[in-house]
């Protein structure tokens, strides 16, 4: 049987009259992988932070066992700058060189990352580093308070492939359900103060609850009609001396049935966003030219060349540090571009959401001031009030004082403000971060059928996955558009991940620009190879099709049809272009084989 690790008993904690957890009590054992879930403000960070030492609960206690190595990321430390990660790393874990590197390796940190200052490494490699020195001191017990808000892809992919082969037990906070689908076994769910354990990922914890929740409806339709009944007896006979008796029977059992109807939480309702947009007709919404983008004489990217439809929904992908934000501000105009143009068509009303938009919130006001100030002047007082319901905002929520508002609940409400206005474009910087997983997902939804033009920065997979038809990748000091889907651009990018950890040692003899070089034509060879498995599989489809023709041709040859003969024309129209785009594709991936003078990798 699994040691316990750390037991959490009636834990009470309330901010003024808002009650957070209510009598809640828990355990994780060895090995336990547990998704933390729940509402924003529900009190997931509030219960992490019990565990972490940083908050103290009003009453109860938590029991760490001797057996408990406990290991935090330290997300707001200040990395030092005077020296090198491999020395900061051997310090804080003192560990021997050879294991700072091999687990390091884990994480995509190469030997070249080791030797620079961390604070010098990009925002997504710091993170990395972090995570490695907490690893390094061998927890056995992980706290993991929305580490996804943190990361970049790349690292998200590293820290989803450690979690899912980690040894030891671990809580863990997220909003993508993908990730916590993909290393979490348990879940535990906090709601209306209490924490519900469910053995199994969060995917089957979440069918499980729909399915209890419709019972329970089902059950409360059924119990109402009965009620509805026996109420219209008693209503009759009451005062008929002869069926009085009866008549209190009935109106005992009426108490019991109302006693066994559920009460079903109306604030655990489903969130349901509707973002209001002007129709769009067709055409271009941004085109750059030559674009270069960064601050003062510092260039982050250049020569961006991109076109994006109205219409379109777009994600800019790549690493965090490379200037996917730095894009975001430039076409929202908050910074003016270095080099080159770009240009809105003339009726472009743009939205613009990052994490500073934040600092519109004034602290003494409530929910309901806040979206009255933040709405446009002819928006109407039950248009707000949609507004803040459709990001759980209802009842006595809208008197709730913004500083009592969790940081989940604070986006909620930046995001309510900016939705509010009639934009036909809008920019939204990492707009899940500290959303609840059902609100990311709803926001999905909404985005997905808004008319207008959105442009994401997001590493939340379900979300992107659900909204995104168009990637742009900044890589390499410029942006590319990537040809697949995000789901083909996360499956290249975990293979490229592979390859590169695979290669480490050769890349770590060559020259740090070389192994740069090496890494990008890798990544270019994937994606090419995707190309050609979806354009063999178009190919093979019309095949099928045209022999099919063909056949019933044979087995019919006086049978005159115009339609099949028209048909076997466009088939054979279509497969001479997908053929011409298969021996183009193999011609740039050979090029590329070529300069990186490596041998052909396994298709």
């Amino acid at each position: 049987m699994p040691h316990p690790l750390v037991e959490g008993r009636n834990l009470k904690k309330a901010y003024g009259l808002q009650v957070v957890l209510d009598d809640l009590s828990f355990l994780v054992t060895e090995k336990q992988k547990v998704a933390l879930i729940g509402r924003n403000g529900a009190g997931k960070s509030t219960l992490l932070k019990i565990l972490m030492g940083t908050e103290q609960a009003d009453g109860g206690d938590v029991q760490f066992y001797p057996n408990a190595r406990v290991g935090v990321v330290e997300q707001h430390e200040v990395l030092p700058d005077h020296i090198s990660t491999q020395e900061y790393l051997e310090q804080k874990s003192e560990k021997p060189e050879w294991i700072v590197r091999k687990q390091s390796a884990e994480f995509g940190l190469h030997a070249s990352d080791l030797e620079k200052a961390p604070a010098h490494l990009s925002g997504g490699y710091q993170m990395r580093v972090k995570l490695v020195a907490m690893l390094l001191l061998e927890p056995n017990l992980l706290l993991l308070d929305e580490p996804v808000n943190y990361l970049d892809l790349q690292t998200l992919l590293f820290l989803e492939r450690f979690l899912q082969g980690y040894n030891g037990a671990f809580v863990l906070a997220a909003h993508d359900r993908t990730f916590l689908q993909n290393t979490c076994t348990h879940t535990f769910e906090i709601e209306r103060g209490s924490l519900t354990s469910y053995k199994g990922p969060v995917d089957d914890y979440l069918a499980f609850k729909r399915e209890q929740l419709e019972f329970e409806l089902r059950s409360n339709k059924r119990l109402s009609r009965e009620v509805a009944h026996h109420q219209e007896f008693v209503d009759r006979f009451r005062y008929k001396a002869s069926l009085a008796s009866r008549a209190q029977s009935k109106i005992k059992h009426i108490a019991k049935l109302r006693g066994k109807i559920s009460k079903i939480d109306s604030a655990l309702a489903t969130t349901r966003i509707t973002i209001p947009s002007p129709h769009v007709i067709p055409g271009t919404a941004v085109r750059t030219q030559n674009l270069h983008i960064g601050y003062g004489d510092f260039v982050v990217v250049q020569n961006i060349n991109l076109e994006i439809m109205r219409g379109e929904k777009v994600v800019i992908a790549g690493e965090n540090g490379r200037g996917k934000s730095t894009l975001l501000k430039t076409l929202a105009g908050k910074i003016p571009a270095l080099e080159g143009t770009f240009a809105w068509w003339h009726k472009a009303d743009i939205g613009y959401y990052d994490q500073k938009t934040e600092a519109t919130i004034i602290e003494k006001e409530t929910v309901l001031t806040y979206l009255t100030r933040m709405a446009p002047p002819d928006a109407s007082g039950e248009r707000i009030l949609m507004m803040a319901g459709n990001f759980l905002f209802r009842g006595d929520d809208l008197d709730k004082p913004t500083t009592i508002l969790s940081g989940g609940e604070r986006a909620r409400l930046c995001l309510a403000g900016v939705l509010l206005h009639n934009h036909n474009v809008l920019l939204l910087d990492e707009p899940t971060n500290h959303l609840d997983v059902e609100t990311t997902e709803a926001l999905a939804v909404a985005l997905k059928e808004y008319e207008g033009t959105v442009i994401i920065i997001s590493h939340a997979r379900t979300f992107v996955e659900t909204l995104v038809n168009k990637i742009f990748e900044v890589r390499g000091g410029t942006v590319r558009r990537y040809m697949g889907s995000y789901e083909d651009y996360v499956d290249d990018l975990a293979d490229l991940m592979e390859t590169d950890m695979k290669e480490d040692k050769t890349l770590s003899s060559l020259g740090h620009s070389t192994a740069q070089q090496r890494t990008e034509l890798h990544a270019q060879i994937k994606e090419f190879q995707r190309i050609q498995e979806r354009l063999n599989k178009r190919i093979e489809t019309f095949d099928r099709e045209k022999s099919e023709i063909l056949s019933y041709f044979f087995d019919n040859p006086t049978d005159y049809s115009p339609s099949k003969s028209q048909r076997l024309a466009e088939l054979d129209e279509h497969l001479t272009t997908l053929e011409k785009e298969w021996l183009h594709t193999q011609e740039q991936i050979d090029v590329r084989r070529s300069e990186s003078q490596t041998p052909p990798l396994t298709e």
